[in-house]
Formats: structure tokens, C-alpha cells, sequence
């Protein structure tokens, strides 16, 4: 008897322990702090409520069906989260947020929607894949760590927010990030092999070391923003560092391999010291009509021009190296006013005999 009853035991433990997926359909609300583990499938607009929490536990996987209402091509089921939201991974048991498709496509679901949130909201250890928007904020606080955004059409999209990013990458999406009057705060990110790189408009952002590179367009692309950019490699995008309109400070990074232009400052106030700049197309650093500092950078060659002056005064740059000790060689290196007319020449001062030591190297990409 004992042993029919141990194999009626191991018959039945597997189905037991096979958790049921939660399914959320329709238009539907979570009114009290809720905890989701195992398989969770969103089958149309979930709300998470003001004053409510909704706490994700490692391991778990979200999916969403595909429904669109106007024939656009991009999926609508989403969360909206006008609480608090804390999805909390680990590196051996990530959460996934994905498409319920069997082969999805970018855009096959919404958004992980921040709208007016009342307390900071985490994301850590996660995998957000195939969605119109990955995170999407509107006056929203939120932290995210360890998370890769992927295939999305736009990895994320915030405005009116403030948002740091801790070791995130952001990988073959459409727009890696996209967001404006905001404040942002960037820590070891990676963004590769996207369409767009980083696009950001009136909005503070810092961002201190990692990598972007292979991006089709642009690596970064500013416009009237306040920054400030530490240890940083931008590599093989179109320009590597576009900023328009902005101010701040670029230090310590490596410029490499962006087809036109390592770095092209329009309008801008911006003090660039540190930096190594090589094999970018046009230029290593383009000047338009900007004012700041370029001092102590490393010029190694392999661009038509190390710098292109296009700003009407003269642009003071000493203490830098330009690939070479010789006067003459280094004349050859910049384009300005002696090659045109109605811009200002280049003023290399002292410059350096030798290049200055670097700590980034291209076996860091």
C-alpha cells in the first residue's frame, strides 16, 4: 500500500507544483499592494492604482497579447502605474517583460507606463523586449539597475521625470533613449547597435562611464541641455557627441571610428579637456559658432581634420596634442580661418610635445 501511495505521490507532485499563470484581461485595476511571481499574462490595459504597490519578484516572467485597435502595427496592452512599482530581479533569476507572441516584433505591446508617480519607482535586474515603448515616464521618479531594454522600438521615452540608469543596456532598439526637461543620471550604460543612440532635449544629464557605440545616427545627441560627460567611449556611431545649444563638461573619454564627427558642438558652451579623439571621418572635434575649453586632449590621427573651426573669433586651444611636434604638420591638422574666410583662426599656444597619458583604451570597447 505504502508503495502505491509513494508512486500516486510522484504522479501528482509535478502538476501541483506547476504554478497557474496569472491572466489580467481587459481593462482592469489593482486597488491594493499586490505581489507577482511565476507567470503573469496582461491580456489588455492593466492600472496600478494611486497609493498602490505592485512588487515584482525575481524569476518572474510578463507577457503581453497583441491587440491593435487602429492598424498602426504597434500592440497597446500595457501597465499603467500611477503607484509605485518595485520589480526587483536578481542576476541568476531576472524578470522579463516580453511579448506573448510566439514571434514578436518590435511594438508587439505598449509600455511600462510611469505617469505621475508618488514615489520612486525601481526596476533592477530585468529583461524589457519588443515593446513600443520599454519605459515610457511623465513626471515620474524612477531607478533602474542591471536591466537590458532589446528589440524595442524605443527602449525608453520620459519627460518632466527624473531618472538614473545603473549599468543598463540598451541593445539593437530603434531609440535606445529618448526624453526631455528632465533630470538624468547615466552610470556604466551601455547603448549599442541601435538606430538612434541618446536624444535629449532641455533636460540636466550626467553620465559617467560606459560605452556607445555602433549606433546608425548619432552616439548622443543634446539640444539645450546642461551635461556632463566623464570616462565614456563613443565609437562607430555617425557623430559620436552632438550637442546643440548646451553647456557643460566632456572629460577623460575616447572618441573612435564615428564616421563624420567625434564630437560637433553647435551653439554650445562647453569645456572639452582630457579626451582622445582618433579615425573619425571629418573631424575629431567640429566648432561651430561655441565658446569653452579645449585643452589637454589627445589628437592621434586618422581623421581628415583633428579640429574644424567654424565659429567667427579665434578659438584658443593650448596644451593639447595634435599628433605631431612639427608647427607645420599641425597647421595641416586643423581647418580655419587660414584655409576660409569669415571664420576665426586656431590658436594652439603651448601645445604638447607628446601625447598625454590615457587610462581608456580601445580594448575597453
Amino acid at each position: 500500500m505504502r508503495r502505491w501511495l509513494c508512486l500516486f505521490l510522484l504522479l501528482i507532485l509535478p502538476l501541483t507544483a506547476r504554478a497557474e499563470t496569472l491572466v489580467y484581461r481587459g481593462e482592469s485595476t489593482l486597488w491594493q499592494d499586490t505581489v507577482w511571481s511565476g507567470e503573469v499574462l496582461i491580456d489588455g490595459i492593466l492600472t496600478v492604482a494611486p497609493g498602490t504597490t505592485l512588487e515584482i519578484r525575481p524569476g518572474t516572467t510578463i507577457r503581453f497579447t497583441f491587440f491593435d485597435s487602429n492598424n498602426d502595427g504597434i500592440g497597446e496592452h500595457e501597465i499603467f502605474i500611477q503607484g509605485v512599482l518595485r520589480a526587483r530581479g536578481s542576476a541568476e533569476a531576472p524578470i522579463r517583460f516580453t511579448s506573448a507572441l510566439s514571434s514578436p516584433q518590435p511594438g508587439a505591446w505598449g509600455a511600462i507606463n510611469l505617469m505621475a508617480s508618488e514615489a520612486a519607482s525601481e526596476i533592477s535586474f530585468a529583461l524589457i523586449e519588443y515593446a513600443y515603448r520599454g519605459f515610457h515616464g511623465h513626471f515620474a521618479l524612477a531607478a533602474l539597475q542591471d536591466t537590458e531594454f532589446r528589440c524595442n522600438i524605443r527602449g525608453t521615452q520620459f519627460q518632466e521625470s527624473e531618472v538614473s540608469f545603473v549599468r543598463c543596456r540598451f541593445i539593437d532598439n530603434f531609440n535606445g533613449l529618448q526624453f526631455r526637461d528632465s533630470q538624468v543620471r547615466f552610470a556604466d550604460l551601455l547603448v549599442s547597435g541601435n538606430y538612434w543612440g541618446i536624444r535629449g532635449v532641455h533636460s540636466r544629464v550626467d553620465l559617467a562611464g560606459g560605452r556607445v557605440t555602433g549606433n546608425l545616427v548619432n552616439g548622443i545627441n543634446l539640444r539645450d541641455c546642461d551635461t556632463t560627460i566623464t570616462a565614456v567611449i563613443l565609437a562607430n556611431n555617425r557623430k559620436g557627441l552632438y550637442l546643440q545649444q548646451s553647456r557643460g563638461e566632456v572629460r577623460d573619454s575616447l572618441f573612435s571610428g564615428n564616421s563624420e564627427h567625434g564630437i560637433y558642438l553647435e551653439e554650445s558652451h562647453v569645456n572639452i579637456i582630457g579626451n582622445r579623439l582618433l579615425n573619425n571621418g571629418r573631424a575629431g572635434v567640429k566648432w561651430v559658432a561655441s565658446q569653452g575649453t579645449l585643452q589637454q586632449n589627445r589628437f592621434d590621427g586618422g581623421s581628415e581634420y583633428a579640429l574644424v573651426n567654424e565659429t567667427a573669433a579665434t578659438l584658443v586651444a593650448p596644451g593639447n596634442w595634435w599628433g605631431s611636434d612639427d608647427s607645420a604638420a599641425i597647421a595641416l591638422a586643423i581647418r580655419d580661418g587660414a584655409d576660409r574666410d569669415g571664420v576665426g583662426r586656431v590658436d594652439v599656444g603651448d601645445f604638447l610635445l607628446s601625447p598625454p597619458a590615457f587610462l581608456l583604451s580601445l580594448q575597453s570597447m
